[in-house]
């Protein structure tokens, strides 16, 4: 038998040998009944929970059983493995799926190497006992869901796999392997993770259960013919179970549906989740202001519209609720004292339609603390909280640049216009002699990844942060975003390391001028107040160099 296996798991997971089942039926409860009774009739699987002396498991785990605190997640993650089921042809599970499903909050293995931690997400296909374990941990995230979307089909698969005992088969691991990929010759870290996913089998058959890799899979085999072969097997396969898994069916599993383009995480039926930050004067002011200095549309309630994203790219939001009521109010503060100091004759220029306050923000599958949308029509910004703590001091320092980071990603497409002095040439030119941007730049785009690309290029100077070494508007904004904070920071005693280095590094120094440079054509340009807070927090850090 073929074991479940993934990068994820820290230790193999032993198939269990007994053949009896000792589950216990699941709760009596109202939701669990109606749940169980759906499962039942139209997956022909019974919902059971493992108890800690159950003797099926007690010879290969130690199984922590659920408590009554574990039952929503319980639900939770049964609603999506339901949503996740009824994508099979009509009676697919019923025929040739497993008979149980069985809850527990952990199944760690006896036999596992190393520490012994809790599997999670997990679903293990357990032949002897005709079920799949489940693990339903103590604490939901968003990943738990992503994961284990992808994770039941696996299980599913290895499942199936147990059947095909002919060493003449495609599918019969000496066969298999004589069709794996070279991963290796591969520049694009994301096509080398897709391809080596699929040289496994299990791999290759949850890749298909996700459209937008399911499309990258199938760009990458119209120039890997090995790759493609194993695609042909699979589908072979299924189809041989079931003529239901025609081409129509797999071109709508290739089909990227909305749901899963845009994924609101808010629980959009509390109707109260929200009534303390509604009520919370110094909140609601701070927003008021915000909205009437810049003109924009403060987005924070859940419910509100989702932040717009480019079409080809997933997107994981929520908006703030009574939860996070002290994390959204320090940020609401911080961000209306560092936007409040920009002059309106810059504010109205930009013309930002909104300002998304976003909990969760991930999209192309990272977290995101904040995004410029400048390339809408009518730009607007957003800010993700997830990881806010207001009292670390290196978590509000963080946000506060992030706050400005993206003000100067809008005002550089709004102002930076060509021959300027932070245009094109004008900048990138100020960089070390054989340097090149990650993006966009000769030589650039076969660097495998940002963190092995930053790695890499420590050797250069001229870089506030790694990260302004992705590409030059992001080489600006993190600089930008150093100078307008670093008298604030570290509680006061200010941003010491950058302040150093802009001592030390002349070529950090030549940037943060130019800089300087943009802003003061822009102060004339615009005719902006000697006395603005702008210009004082700004050249507090790096004073203009005077005519010559």
């Amino acid at each position: 038998m073929l074991r479940f296996k993934t990068s994820f798991f820290l230790a193999a997971v032993q198939m269990l040998t007994v053949s009896a089942f000792a589950g216990e039926a699941i709760e009596q409860d109202s939701k669990f009944m109606e749940v169980a009774q759906r499962f039942q009739t139209d997956f022909g699987l019974s919902l059971k929970r493992a108890s800690i002396d159950d003797p099926v498991f007690a010879k290969n785990y130690n199984v922590t059983a659920l408590k009554p605190e574990h039952h929503d997640n319980a639900l939770q993650i049964l609603t999506w493995v339901e949503t996740e089921l009824k994508r099979y042809p009509a009676e697919f599970i019923q025929k040739h799926g497993p008979k149980n499903l069985v809850l527990a909050n952990a199944y760690i293995s006896k036999s596992a190497k190393g520490p012994a931690l809790t599997y999670s997400p997990t679903f293990v296909s357990d032949r002897a006992s005709d079920s799949i374990l489940v693990t339903v941990p103590t604490t939901m995230t968003p990943t738990v869901e992503v994961l284990g979307r992808g994770y039941i089909h696996r299980t599913l698969f290895n499942d199936l796999l147990a059947d095909v005992t002919s060493p003449g088969s495609p599918l019969a691991l000496p066969q298999w392997k004589t069709l794996e990929s070279d991963e290796s010759k591969l520049e694009n870290e994301s096509a080398k993770r897709l391809t080596k996913a699929s040289n496994a089998q299990e791999g290759l058959y949850q890749v298909l259960w996700d459209a937008w890799e399911f499309n990258e899979l199938l760009t990458l085999a119209k120039t890997d013919a090995k790759l493609k072969q194993r695609i042909d097997i699979v589908k072979a396969l299924m189809t041989s179970l079931d003529p239901q898994f025609n081409e129509a069916f797999w071109s709508e599993l290739a089909t990227i549906p909305d749901h899963q383009r845009t994924i609101c995480l808010n629980d959009l039926t509390d109707a109260h989740s929200v009534d303390k930050i509604k009520a919370d004067a110094e909140i609601q002011s701070d927003i008021r202001k915000l909205e009437k200095q810049w003109g924009f549309k403060v987005l924070w309630e859940p419910g509100s519209e989702a932040p717009p994203m480019p079409v080809k790219v997933r997107l994981e939001y929520s908006y703030f609720t009574d939860k996070k009521l002290t994390e959204f109010k320090a940020f609401m503060r911080m961000c209306r004292e560092q936007l409040e100091i920009y002059p309106e004759q810059i504010t109205k220029q930009l013309n930002v339609k909104n300002l998304y306050m976003l909990d969760t923000f991930n999209f192309r599958g990272a977290g995101v603390a904040g995004q410029g949308m400048s390339w809408l029509p009518q730009a607007s910004f957003a800010y993700g909280l997830r990881t806010f703590d207001p009292a670390v001091v290196k978590s509000m320092d963080f946000l506060r640049r992030t706050i400005h980071h993206e003000v100067l990603h809008l005002m550089d497409r709004e102002f930076s216009k060509e021959g300027g002095p932070i245009y094109g040439r004008n900048w990138d030119s100020l960089n070390q002699e054989g340097f090149h941007y990650k993006v966009g730049s000769p030589g650039a785009a076969s660097s495998p990844s940002q963190l092995r690309f930053y790695k890499d290029n420590t050797k250069w100077q001229g870089f506030a942060e790694p990260y302004g070494m992705n590409i030059a508007t992001d080489d600006r904004a993190t600089l930008y975003a150093r100078l307008m904070t670093a008298h604030v920071a570290d509680e006061g005693r200010g941003d010491q390391p950058f302040l150093e280095k802009l001592k030390t590094d002349p070529i950090l120094k030549a940037k943060a001028d130019r800089l300087i440079e943009f802003f003061q054509v822009l102060k004339r340009d615009l005719v902006i107040s000697e006395t603005s807070l702008l210009y004082s927090q700004l050249e507090g850090a790096c004073p203009p160099q005077k005519d010559k």
